[in-house]
């Protein structure tokens, strides 16, 4: 019994986007239960944003844990990849650790056609900017086709 209360604990703490488990940063991606996920770490190992989308919907969600502080009383958030950048609405989600700016981008949003490899995905809100790692505009388009084509 205290193998499985154990064993429970670890899958919490793990699932916990402040969960610490010695993980370098930068992007991991999943395809679990119909639902396409890339998902950001710091250098920490804890989760800073994912990416999601899962059918038939189709919309990309992104929830920033590092802004949910500044989005509090805004409503909309600026998504910019390069160049190109939209408004969209948005909101704050969750409580403590788990609170993040959660961003719902349409079905085929008409800015990831555009991504180049070296262009940078970023969230504004609140006067506040968060700019993502490096290959995060080519995460959303794995995470959006994933989607899109089940």
């Amino acid at each position: 019994m205290r193998k499985i209360v154990a064993a429970a604990a670890c899958a919490l703490a793990l699932a916990a986007p402040g969960a610490s488990v010695g993980q370098t940063s930068g992007w991991t991606y999943a395809y679990v239960d119909g639902v396409a996920t890339a998902t950001q770490r710091d250098d920490r190992g804890r989760v800073t944003a994912t990416l999601t989308c899962r059918p038939p919907e189709g919309n990309i969600v992104i929830s920033d844990y590092t802004l949910a502080r500044h989005g509090r009383r805004a409503n909309t958030s600026a998504v910019r990849i390069g160049a190109l950048s939209v408004n969209v609405p948005s909101q704050v989600q969750g409580n403590g650790r788990n609170r993040a700016l959660t961003i719902n981008l349409p079905q085929r949003p008409p800015i990831l056609a555009a991504v180049q490899p070296t262009d940078r995905l970023s969230v504004t809100v609140g006067n506040q900017t968060h700019t993502y790692l490096e290959g995060a505009p080519q995460r959303m388009k794995e995470v959006a086709y994933a989607c899109w084509g089940s």
